[in-house]
């Protein structure tokens, strides 16, 4: 349930100026991803992506990382999988 600070702060974030909206979000968004609501989220988000998608979202990630050999990638995408899922459980 959200509490009427977290609509109130939802609120405020999307009343941001476009620039201000991006600088927030590269100083609260690491710190949101680490948690585990954050990881929820993120594996929430996966399930729900086309097979399309999911496919385009990897191959950004492929071309980010051009020094990670294919291996190490999928390496990385399978623990960040399975950190995301292991952290929803009790």
């Amino acid at each position: 349930m959200e509490t009427m600070k977290v609509l109130s702060l939802a609120q405020e974030i999307l009343a941001l100026s476009e620039s201000e909206q991006q600088a927030l979000a590269r100083k609260v968004l690491p710190v949101l991803l680490g948690t585990r609501a954050g990881l929820e989220e993120i594996d929430e988000a996966l399930r729900a992506l086309s097979d399309d998608e999911l496919r385009a979202l990897v191959e950004r990630a492929r071309h980010r990382a051009r020094d990670l050999a294919e291996d190490e990638v999928a390496a990385i995408i399978a623990e960040g999988l399975r950190a995301a899922r292991a952290s929803g459980r009790p």
